[in-house]
């Protein structure tokens, strides 16, 4: 049964009233289709049209942006070196306002995402980077092969994490109005950003909507869960592997990521499951999991451990199943996709 794929939001989305749809810099963004209708000669296809929700001209909105950021306690110098320079960016509203969607199936979008060459990649950096995952994960309890599985899908591992200068593209989005209340503050906490870290604007990258770094962090998140992975005094999830890896592990351990489960397993259904019984917001013992039919892979007995564990079919009954436990609730708060989050733990467990 095909389904409409769930975009990918970033890591705060599951706070984040304004979805991430499309706006991250990662692997599967770009695996859909990004051919945008434009304008041509004489020959109008289609045409985006710039409709800010504001009555005011970019310039003079951008000068009461700055005067808010001052009086939010950001220095003056640091306001005015990361904003004087800013103008629109056509290309940010393209995509913001046209953001094409494929309809796949979970195991069409878990083929591109758990690749052959994903896992080989991750299981050579599980070894090359062993000592650094070690110790993020003694210190914060999330596996190393999550960690590497999450820096693999956002930013490729490292080698894909976005050229967009995020001040202007955050500045354009504030100013577009579509989603104009999040993005400003968005745009204050990358102010604030600039202002903490001692870094000039040009140095902070990432995708059109403002995910940055290695792992994707929009700004507000940065300034939560971002890590100081090797205590140089500084947070650089663009350069910075033990920073990468550090945040990585914050956020999920903050997010209430167990060292002691997974994140779940697929299961074969020996019979029909009540619809009732179906998603996240039910939990049932293994036990009864086991009493219903519900099966591991190949058909071997679940575990025998007294835990709590929900059903989640992406692509529905006609799909894969899986049982899943409260780590991954922990990914899907990372990204409120029921796509991205089962991939990630196929991804983790092929690379173990």
């Amino acid at each position: 049964m095909a389904r409409i794929i769930q975009t990918h939001r970033h890591p705060d989305a599951s706070r984040d009233p304004a979805p991430r749809v499309g706006a991250a810099h990662d692997s599967y963004a770009r695996y859909r289709s990004r051919w945008i209708p434009t304008c041509v000669g004489m020959t109008v296809v289609f045409c985006f049209v710039f409709f800010p929700a504001h009555a005011a001209d970019f310039p003079t909105w951008l000068q009461g942006l700055e005067q808010s950021a001052i009086e939010a306690g950001i220095a003056p110098e640091v306001v005015h070196a990361a904003l004087d320079t800013t103008e629109p960016d056509e290309r940010v509203i393209e995509l913001d306002q046209k953001q094409p969607e494929k309809t796949v199936t979970f195991d069409h979008y878990a083929h591109h995402i758990v690749s052959p060459e994903r896992v080989a990649q991750g299981q050579r950096l599980l070894d090359d980077y062993a000592d650094v995952l070690d110790g993020v994960s003694r210190r914060t309890g999330v596996p190393p092969q999550v960690i590497v599985a999450l820096w693999g899908i956002e930013s490729s591992f490292g080698h894909d994490s976005g050229h967009y200068n995020i001040v202007n593209s955050l500045a354009t989005l504030a100013y577009e109005g579509r989603r104009a209340d999040f993005f400003r503050k968005e745009l204050l906490d990358a102010l604030r950003i600039l202002d903490q870290e001692h870094i000039p604007a040009s140095s902070l990258r990432g995708s059109w909507a403002g995910a940055m770094g290695q792992c994707q962090f929009m700004p507000s998140t940065y300034l939560r869960y971002a890590a100081d992975g090797d205590g140089d005094g500084r947070r650089d999830i663009w350069n910075n592997t033990s920073d990468v890896f550090d945040s990585i592990a914050h956020y999920l351990a903050a997010e209430g990521w167990d060292a002691d489960l997974t994140w779940g397993r697929e299961v074969e259904l020996e019979q029909d499951i009540s619809a009732d019984d179906i998603g996240l917001d039910h939990k049932h013992p293994l036990a009864e999991w086991a009493a219903k039919g519900v099966r591991s892979l190949g058909g071997g007995a679940l575990p025998k451990r007294d835990l709590e564990a929900s059903l989640v079919q992406p692509d529905g009954a006609d799909g894969r199943s899986f049982l899943v436990y409260d780590n991954f609730r922990a990914l899907m708060r990372w990204n409120r996709s029921t796509y991205f989050a089962t991939a990630v733990g196929l991804l983790a467990d092929r690379m173990k």
